[in-house]
Order: C-alpha cells, then structure tokens, then sequence
C-alpha cells in the first residue's frame, strides 16, 4: 500500500486530492509551477479543514495532523522523491498532460504508478509519453473530491492488473466506491454519458427554439435530477464544456458557442444561460408544458448501452458510477428498464445525432424489454412468492443472527439519502417482513455514506410537489410509514451517522431511541421552505423535547449539532465519530439482548401513558404485568439471576 503520494497541480482538483490524502494519513507532496499557486491552494486547503472542523467531521487534531502532512515544492524532482503513488491533476489539455507525464516518469522512482485525474482525456495517451506504460493508470476524482463518493479508475492499453489494483485499493483506502472502467475510452463513463444530457438539450433549444426553462424544469421536476441541463451547464462552466468538445473535434451546439463568444461563462462569471445576480434560476414544475424527457434521457441510455457492448462496465457499475459521480437519479439502464427499451429505440428513430445502438436493438428483438417483460438488463422475474428474498433498491436491509439485530440503512447517498415513493414503500415492506421474523428482536434505521443520515423528501421524485395536493400525498404517505415505525413491536434505534433534517428527523423521532456522531447537525427545517412538519415531526417533538424548545426548533428551522441536540434530549447521547458505529452496534445489541415479550408491552405501555387517563393507564400497567408473567421468559429471567448468569431470552 502507498505511503507518500505525490499531486501534481495545485488547483480547484489537486488541492482537494491532496487534503483527501492527508486525513487518511498518507504523506502528500503537492507540486505546482508558481509558488503563488501553491500558496492558494493551500490556503483554500485549510480554509476546507477549518470547515470539517466547525461542522464536526474531523477534530482540531486531525486537521492539524492532516495539514502536517502536505508538504509543498516548485521542484518536480523533489516532489516525486520516494513517492509510491503520483497524481497529476492539471488542466484538461492533451498536450500538457503528456508533457507532465513525460517529465514524471524522468522525475519519479521506478517504483512509482504515474494517475490521471482527468475527466475524458484516454490515459493511453499520457501512458505511451512514459517508458512505464504498465504503471499508468486513470484516476479520475469528482468535485469536491472531500465529498463525492466515486473515483473511475480507468486501465490503459498497457496498464498492468497489479497497477489496476494498487489504484482501486487506493481509492478504497480514501472511504471511496471505486468502478472500474476495463477499456479506455473517450469520457469513460460518467462524461461520456452525462454529455448528451447537457449537447441534446443545446440542440433542441437551438434547433426547435424550446425555452431553457421548459426544458430544465421537464428534466428537474419529471425525470428527478437535481438541475437541468442548462443550470448544470452553468454549474460546471460553458467555457469548458466548449473548450474540452472542441479539442474532441466533437461539433458545439450553437448555443454554447454563442455563449462562449459573449463570455458568458456561467455562474463562475455571474451569467450564463441564467443570470446569478439573484441566486439560482426560479423554475416550477409547470414550466415544463409538454416536453417529455424522454427525448434527452433516450440518447443518454443509448450511450450506456454501448459502454456495455464494448465491454467497459457491467449494467450494475455504469448505474453506479453515475448515481454517485453526476447524482443520475436511478442510473440510466435501471430507467432503461423501467421506461422500456421499445419506448427508447422509439424515442431514438431517424435522431439525427444517434443511431440506436445494436444492443438495445437485440434486446427489442429478444422481447427483452425491461421491467414490463421481466427482463431488460437486469432480471425482474424473481420475486418473494417464488421464494427469493425480497429485493430492495433504495434501502438496505441486513440481519445479524447472533445478536438478532437488523439494520435498515437509506441508501441513496449520492441523494444524501433523501426519501422517495419507492423507498417509503420498501422501508414499509421491510418492517413487514422483520415483524415476523422472530429471530430479530431489534432494528436498526441508519443512512448510507458520510454525508446525511436523511435530508428529507426528494420532492423531485414526487413528480412536481409544488401543487397543494401533491404535498399533502408525500406528507400523508411519509406519516403513515413512519406511524408504522413509532408503531413497530420491537425496539427501534435510529443511528444518526450524519445530518438528519426534515424528514430525516421525523423518521428518528419515530424510533424509540436516538444515537448521533457528533458530526450530524439535527433540524425540523421544513418552515425555511414556507411549509410545517408534515410527518408527525411537530406532534412527536413536542413530546420529546417539551413545548417551547419545540417551537424553537420547529418554527426557526435552524440545525444544531449533536451535541446541542442530546443536551435537551431530542437525541439519547452524541458520539466521538470514530466510536459511532461501535456505541450503536453495542446498543443494539443490548437492547436485543432483552427480554421481547415484555419489551413489547413496555413499549405499547410508554407510547400510550401520555393518551389516558392515569387510572386507565395503570389498569393497562397490570394487565401487562400479569400478561407477562405466564412467560417463560419470566422464569428464565429469575433463574438466570439466581445462578448468576445472563438470561437467555426467546420471547416465548
């Protein structure tokens, strides 16, 4: 395993590699051409440690640690001394990259494995500049490397199985979801097919006079993305988006041209296809009119099809790699099948810019259509009633047999784990499922990734929740599942790993217990939107917290730290992040450890103490008790505390 890593380039990318590296405890040497470089990358470096800080992620020790570790030099030679690993992280330009590749492997030591983080550029290019070719491989981060989840690790001509390892066991060693691209292609995988989201849109502005805002609030609002095309052209810069197709020899839609001649760069330069002097563009869903995003969702499949074809990624890794690296809602070939592939070949007949690919043209064939036909490109048959588990695609469910506890974890975190209609049912699905089991005595709810336990409803996926009714279908649809887990017979722990906001909130409020890193900041911020807390937030904060730090919480919207949040009892304890996993697996599995039978009744019994009457509660209390005691559990209990033992309960 690598030890010292060189970055070469100090910029908007090399800066960010250098601090990932460092607060994994790697020894980074960071180069760049102009000491005036170096200066600002680093001070952008710790202004973002300072970040992690403020926000809980890291201690004032690790960052100081972290920042121990980068060393900075204008001398490529000392840069790349004893270095197992090097990093180039310069401007996308063919001709430079060479030029530093070929100046790397003079520099570097034989030992060393020379990356890419380049975003298209094929890396057999910057590998036949070296005499190393085995040793070259694509590394290509996205931005912020702190925060997002996927590097593309891209195999050259040349590149070697061990060097294709040493970088997939580099990127793992960073906390990072590492896919493999098996042959080098322009834009691998995520460029090459997130590019037609942004070039079909220019052309259909340009060719059929469509507004931007038509067709940004069709693809924002009906098809899931978090920004349309124009306001994500904006976003990543129209001045290299025109740059990096030109040097493709790839033809610029006019649009992009015409802002590139005006230097309207986007929202670096305050204008782009939308003006930022007021904050981001204001689209609503019924600015969508007719369009059907099908016509630029059509040609994006029709791309990812083809990476399939030639062998580059499995289905699976091109919907993965593009959910955590561009935030593609369901991955293109999941929607594939969920569209149907005949209603996408149909949507790519006479294109003028694509022919369909020959893939999705023999799956037509097959009668492989996708979710309608039971097989597209994955298998849709298989379902509970033929005895097969029951699947699950935006949670997580696993079970523990030894210490009888399950966990549910939201797994969208390229969506910090946001809510859906589909995860509303599945969490719904999977508490019926671990109801009856009764070797689980105890669930856990947690969020998948860093970044966010939940942040919420995607209201995005709600199909445009801007109209009246429609809130109040997430609303009462988000109410019931989550009575259904302030409901659930067995104990409950929501693990807290990161924020909880909004519905995230409301989903640990259910539960029966609250554990947090010290990391997560806690907030009811539904009001900051002008709405109220819409999923039993208001009525279960009150409970817990007492009326006027509701209101507080509630009507400010304002998030506090973990910390804050276990001083006024909203959660039970706030944990070091490091020990976070350890102190909830701990919890869990002491809770599990209980008694069921009269676990269950406690829980019915507290939940309800504050519903009744005191005499009609207490009434509840010794019918309870006297329940209670024809188990078995009951004797176990007593004689395991006669013989000085643990109990082993069954819940019998």
């Amino acid at each position: 395993m690598a030890q010292k890593v060189t970055v070469i380039g100090a910029g908007e990318m090399g800066h960010g590699i250098a601090e990932l590296l460092a607060l994994h405890g790697y020894t980074v040497s960071m180069r760049d051409i102009k000491q005036e470089y170096l200066d600002r990358g680093m001070e952008r470096l710790r202004w973002s440690l300072d970040k992690l800080v403020e926000k809980a992620q890291v201690t004032r020790q690790q960052a100081d640690e972290a920042l121990a570790r980068i060393h900075t030099t204008l001398d490529v030679a000392e840069a790349c001394r004893d270095a197992d690993f090097v990093i180039e992280a310069v401007f996308e330009d063919v001709e430079l990259k060479k030029k530093v590749f070929h100046e790397l492997d003079e520099a570097a030591p034989d030992k060393a494995i020379l990356a890419s983080n380049t975003s298209a550029i094929p890396i057999t290019n910057m590998a036949f500049a070296t005499r190393r070719p085995t040793k070259v491989v694509g590394m290509h981060f996205f931005n912020p490397p702190m925060l997002m989840p996927l590097i593309e690790v891209i195999r050259a001509e040349k590149t070697s199985d061990a060097t294709l390892q040493a970088a997939v066991d580099l990127s793992k060693s960073l906390g990072k979801t590492a896919i493999v691209v098996r042959k080098d292609v322009p834009g691998f995988i995520t460029t090459r097919v997130l590019a037609p989201y942004m070039n079909e849109a220019a052309w259909i502005h340009h060719e059929e006079k469509v507004p931007i805002e038509t067709i940004d609030a069709a693809m924002r609002y009906r098809a899931g993305f978090p920004m349309g095309p124009f306001e994500l052209a904006d976003q990543v810069g129209i001045d290299l988006l025109f740059t990096a197709q030109e040097k493709a020899g790839m033809p610029v839609p006019p649009p992009f041209q015409q802002m590139y001649a005006a230097r309207k760069f986007g929202k670096k330069s305050g204008e782009g296809f939308y003006s930022y002097k007021e904050g981001r563009p204001k689209l609503t869903p019924d600015m969508a009119g007719s369009f059907d995003p099908i016509r630029i969702l059509a040609p994006i499949i029709n791309e990812a099809a083809e990476l399939v074809a030639m062998g580059v990624a499995s289905p699976a890794e091109i919907d993965e790699a593009m959910r955590l690296g561009t935030a593609f809602p369901k991955g293109p070939l999941a929607l594939a099948d969920e569209l149907g592939i005949d209603k996408v070949l149909a949507a790519l007949k006479s294109h003028p810019r694509f022919k369909p690919a020959k893939i999705l043209q023999d799956m037509a064939a097959r009668g492989d259509l996708g979710v309608a036909s039971g097989k597209g490109f994955y298998e849709h048959r298989a379902t509970a009633a033929e005895g097969a588990p029951p699947t699950f695609e935006s949670i997580l469910v696993a079970k523990d047999a030894t210490s009888h506890v399950a966990t549910i974890t939201l797994n969208r975190p390229d969506r910090l784990n946001t809510f859906t209609p589909e995860m509303f049912e599945e969490i719904e699905r999977a508490l019926v499922g671990l109801e009856k089991d009764d070797e689980v005595h105890c669930v856990v709810f947690t969020g998948s990734g860093e970044r966010a336990f939940s942040a919420g409803a995607d209201l995005t996926a709600f199909g445009g929740a801007s109209k009246a009714h429609q809130f109040w279908k997430v609303s009462r649809r988000s109410e019931q599942v989550f009575h259904t887990v302030a409901n659930f017979s067995k104990p409950t722990i929501a693990a807290l790993n990161s924020s909880a906001v909004g519905g995230g909130l409301e989903l640990a409020l259910a539960c029966d217990f609250r554990i947090a890193a010290k990391r997560a900041k806690i907030g009811q911020t539904e009001v900051a939107r002008g709405l109220v807390p819409g999923a039993g937030g208001s009525q279960r904060l009150v409970r817990i917290v007492g009326l006027a730090k509701a209101k507080e919480i509630a009507m400010l919207g304002d998030r506090i730290m973990a910390e804050e949040a276990a001083a006024i009892g909203l959660i039970m304890k706030a944990v070091e992040n490091d020990g976070f996993e350890a102190e909830v697996k701990a919890f869990a599995e002491k809770l599990a450890g209980g008694p069921p039978v009269a676990q269950r009744l406690i829980k019915v019994m507290l939940n309800r103490s504050g519903d009744v009457p005191i005499d009609a509660a207490l009434e509840m209390e010794a019918m309870a008790f006297g329940l209670v005691m024809s188990t078995d559990d009951v004797y176990e209990g007593i004689q395991a505390f006669m013989e000085k033992r643990p109990p082993a309960f069954k819940g019998e």
